[in-house]
């Protein structure tokens, strides 16, 4: 409802804190009933509830002014406790119920009781926002939908305020303190769901199982008076506060309705005629009874005939991320989206904007950023950086190492702050919210083709999470999985699924191998997932290896996305920047490389039955396939030394570096593959003897190896640290390797001497990556960018560079794993992919839920 600023009151030399009402609420109340309203609360005087110091209006803003507390909201304890100790929960709601009874004998309910809105000063809790709802309410004149909001918070509404009623008496706030104690005890309010209607749609119909359910050392006493206070109708709860406060702090209270076996974890009833005359009548009456106060309960999401949809327009040197895994998140309440982007020549940083406004803020210390990830509360944003992952408040400010030496393919915050990790093999883990080693969760199948669990979902339950089945190295051998983290138990389901979205009304969305937002239905008793989806918009796209799509969702209704994927044409290009084609289709290329003798070209091209090596023979014009596997990846060629074979990543047994003879005289046989290890890149030495390879698994994470080629295959350290090191390549004559690494922040090109040991130097000033030499190993080139830099580097005596200079700029794909261009063996001209002809676009849905329901409905969207 309100911006709430740190100010300073002068005249009395205090801090305060300043809410300033939304103005599009304020044009809806109007300033002098609502300062009417307000004054109400003015005059509340108790130690547990949060004084009004002054309220008005000024330049049409209206504003009220409280005490500043130092210290922490409940919330704020419960997202890093979770559980508080029974004594301390038990004290906070009686103090807080005493702030109640005070506040209702003066005639004022409180209306929107909630852990966010109890602040602890020195550990003493004090009610904020006392009367605020009803001011708000009194003051709109019976014209709340006008202003887009619903009072009240779903977890904690009673039932009478859940079904619209007007008269809301002080046992709704009874029932509030009820529920937010249920949660300080158990870790969880009385009733969970994917979105606020299902919340909504229990708190009228479905029983509240005991606390003592989620927790056996509750006292009876404190279950029992949880449990009245927790009853559906307004008659059955306690008469006031203090009868609550009161029952909880007496050893021997008991109700009729609760027993010492329904304490110990039955359900409570009331006689057999009574419980089925309830249940009957919620089953009946629910339907018509939410029907008739949806409209008030969620004005904005329902009263939307159809979505907003608008481009996300970006400036002329920004371009979003082509990185591993979605460049977007969007903040929880749907009003941010977070971006990973490249401006100019610079790194790639997050960037975060509003949805209403035209300009993005930039994130300072975020260099290399991909893979955003809003916490729950939307005020953290965790990414990855190179091998490690970090997190930055959406403010701004200094970003906090979390974990490093990680291939992270996917992440999703836990509510209390704890993430849920994706690998790129093996199972997910958890990494903790202060930062530490992680911790293992799930194990993969390998004797079912399962390679990896990507791209985690965490659902509202804080336990269930929705993740990528990752097998065959390809989008047709994604499925969706559920795992569970308190036990770690996982199945794979049936359902093709390639990136979970979200959670709404009990159904899952996900994108699906073609590229198709999908909702299913989720059983959360069964942990079961429908196999019989229903498409429910168009389009995204989708990278055919990593299996991530290009979009993120919020659940309150705002989905942005991209079409347009990575389709490339394979260009020839000369030093001045001018293209011609080689290969006029468009198509998911990657990893082009010409032959030794600059006839043929090895390149890989993705769809979504698999990634297979094509060749390109210019002599005859013709384009071949070599690998012929489907449902798995083979990627990343790079020709043998004397251009008979093509080496090349594959993932049809585990993942290992393989070759096969270009002219097809034999199959395709494994070079370098050892269980528990996973080969990323893989080339041969100039003279033929030795592989270079970055290999994770065992002691090596993102590390550059080497071994001989035949006889001894024991594998030699080269490069190894705790960062990322990628892109490998000889120098002409074998006697010096560049690569990039990510140590110093930001992707850095390095040359040094090979196998070493030796001094590594620094080429690249600004950003590099993807380094390949010249052919007669004078100069050496990189892309920072959309640029391709040129460097001449002497290698006679030592090495150095100079003549640093932009050959070109252009929209050219470029991937920091591995390089994406080569230069022909004449030197004369580049081998790249420039970005397909159909432009990429970004675009945004907001306000999508009706629209979304109508869909998964059945329903033509209006």
């Amino acid at each position: 409802m309100a911006s709430v600023y740190l100010c300073s009151d002068l005249k009395h030399d205090r801090k305060v804190a300043l809410k300033l009402l939304k103005p599009e609420l304020a044009a809806v109340l109007g300033a002098e009933r609502f300062v009417v309203e307000i004054k109400t609360t003015a005059a509340l005087q108790h130690p547990h509830i949060l004084p009004l110091f002054d309220s008005g209006t000024a330049d049409g803003f209206l504003f009220y002014v409280m005490p500043y507390v130092e210290g922490e909201t409940l919330r704020d304890k419960l997202n890093r406790e979770t559980q508080l100790g029974v004594d301390e929960a038990v004290r906070i709601a009686r103090e807080v119920a005493d702030a109640l009874d005070y506040a209702h004998r003066h005639g004022v309910i409180h209306r929107d009781i909630k852990p966010e809105n109890i602040l602890l000063h020195d550990g003493r809790p004090m009610v904020a926002d006392f009367g605020i709802a009803l001011a708000v309410s009194a003051a709109a004149g019976g014209r709340m939908t006008e202003t887009g909001l619903s009072l009240g918070t779903p977890h904690y509404m009673s039932p009478e305020q859940a079904t619209a009623e007007k008269e809301i008496t002080a046992r709704s706030d009874i029932y509030s303190i009820g529920s937010v104690l249920y949660e300080m005890l158990a870790g969880q309010p009385p009733h969970l769901g994917g979105s606020a209607q299902q919340i909504v749609m229990k708190i009228i119909a479905e029983p509240v199982a005991p606390v003592r359910q989620h927790r056996k050392s509750v006292p009876l006493n404190v279950a029992a008076a949880v449990a009245k206070s927790l009853e559906k109708l307004p008659a059955d709860r306690f008469e006031s506060a203090k009868a609550f406060a009161d029952a909880l702090g007496n050893p021997g209270y008991t109700s009729a309705s609760f027993t010492g076996a329904s304490a110990a974890g039955a359900v409570a009833g009331r006689g057999g005629v009574s419980r089925r005359t309830f249940a009957i009548t919620a089953a009946v009456a629910a339907l018509a009874i939410v029907a008739a106060a949806w409209p008030h309960l969620f004005p904005r999401a329902e009263s939307a005939r159809s979505a907003v949809r608008f481009p996300l327009a970006f400036d002329s040197n920004e371009r979003i991320t082509d990185g591993i895994g979605t460049p977007f998140a969007v903040s929880p309440d749907g009003r941010l989206v977070v971006y990973c982007a490249t401006r100019g020549s610079t790194a790639s940083k997050l960037y975060v904007r509003r949805v209403d406004e035209l300009k993005a803020r930039e994130l300072a210390s975020t260099d290399g950023a991909y893979q955003p990830a809003f916490s729950s509360d939307g005020q953290w944003i965790a990414y990855v950086a190179g091998n490690q992952i970090r997190k930055i408040a959406v403010d701004g400010g200094t970003s906090v190492l979390l974990a490093t030496n990680l291939a992270v393919r996917g992440l999703a915050w836990i509510p209390g702050g704890d993430l849920v990790v994706g690998g790129l093999d093996g199972g997910l883990m958890l990494v903790p919210a202060s930062g530490g080693t992680p911790r293992t969760v799930t194990t993969i199948r390998p004797d079912s083709g399962e390679t990896g669990h990507r791209w985690p979902l965490v659902l509202p339950d804080g336990n269930t999470v929705i993740y990528t089945s990752f097998g065959g190295g390809a989008l047709a051998g994604a499925h969706l999985g559920v795992a569970t983290l308190r036990d770690g138990k996982s199945r794979t389901t049936s359902v093709p699924g390639t990136f979970p979205l979200g959670l709404l009304d009990g159904r899952i969305l996900f994108v699906n191998p073609t590229g198709a937002v999908m909702a299913t239905r989720y059983e959360s008793r069964t942990m079961s997932i429908n196999d019989s989806p229903v498409q429910v918009s168009e389009q995204v796209a989708v990278d055919p290896v990593a299996t991530h799509a290009r979009a993120a969702f919020s659940p309150t209704g705002t989905f942005v996305y991209q079409t347009g994927a990575s389709a490339s044409q394979l260009v020839s290009v000369d030093m001045g920047g001018a293209s011609k084609p080689i290969i006029p289709e468009e198509r998911a290329y990657s990893g082009p490389r010409f032959s030794p003798d600059g006839r043929k070209i090895a390149f890989s091209v993705a769809t979504s039955a698999g990634t297979n090596i094509w060749i390109y023979d210019s002599g005859v014009g013709t384009v071949a396939k070599l690998t012929t596997t489907d449902a798995t990846s083979n990627e990343r060629p790079e020709w043998s030394a004397d251009g008979k074979r093509v080496l090349f990543r594959s993932t049809r047994q585990g993942t290992a570096l393989w070759w096969q003879p270009v002219d097809g005289s034999g199959p395709a046989t494994v070079l370098e593959g050892r269980a528990g290890m996973t080969v990323n890149e893989g080339l041969m030495s100039p003279d033929g003897k030795l592989l270079l390879l970055r290999m994770t698994g065992g002691k090596f994470n993102q590390d550059i190896v080497y071994r001989a080629l035949t006889g001894d295959s024991t594998l030699k350290a080269f490069v190894t640290s705790t960062f990322y090191e990628a892109a490998p390549r000889f120098s002409r004559d074998g006697r010096w390797v560049t690569y990039t690494t990510d140590e110093s922040g930001a992707r850095q090109v390095y040359v040094t001497p090979f196998p070493g040991p030796g001094p590594r130097y620094q080429v690249s000033v600004d950003g590099g990556e993807e380094p390949v030499w010249a052919p007669d190993g004078k100069r050496l080139y990189y892309v920072n960018g959309r640029q391709l830099i040129g460097v001449a580097v002497n290698l006679t005596s030592g090495f150095s560079v100079s003549d640093r200079q932009v050959l070109f700029e252009g929209n050219f794909v470029t991937t920091y794993v591995h390089a994406n261009f080569d230069i022909s063996p004449d030197g004369k001209r580049f081998l790249m992919l420039k970005a397909g002809g159909a432009a990429v676009q970004t675009t945004v849905v907001y306000d999508w839920l009706a629209e979304l329901r109508a869909r998964i409905a059945g329903k033509a969207v209006k």
